[in-house]
């Protein structure tokens, strides 16, 4: 597949694979001088991955450690305490973002209605 291609397959833009192979997330052949980029069927797999990881929140730094620990096909001890720091973390924001609604419904609750906290 060329970028174009593989970019209208998943719904991103070109510049989003160019982006990931400058990042060495997915690094496709290149064919000609000019470096056209042609994706196998092994980099289309690793874009799909890629592309769910990206918006399932994953950064790019973490992604490129995960990458070749996927692409040997097998889930590693560093494959799981990936994925697993990555359930923590998302399970402590939401648990900070239900708090931090908690308090606000309080302070909320707790001024009257038309009360104007600039008069005196």
């Amino acid at each position: 597949m060329s970028v174009s291609e593989l970019a209208a397959a998943l719904g991103v833009r070109p510049s989003t694979l160019r982006h990931w192979d400058a990042e060495g997330l997915v690094v496709p052949d290149r064919l000609s001088p000019q470096g056209t980029r042609r994706y196998s069927p092994a980099h289309t797999r690793d874009a799909r991955i890629v592309h769910q990881l990206r918006t399932a929140g994953y950064r790019i730094d973490p992604l490129r450690a995960l990458m070749p620990e996927l692409r040997r096909g097998h889930r590693s001890e560093d494959v799981e305490a990936a994925l697993a720091a990555r359930d923590a973390s998302i399970t402590a924001r939401s648990r900070a973002l239900l708090d931090a609604g908690v308090a606000l419904a309080a302070v909320l609750t707790a001024v009257p209605r038309g009360h104007d906290r600039t008069s005196s």
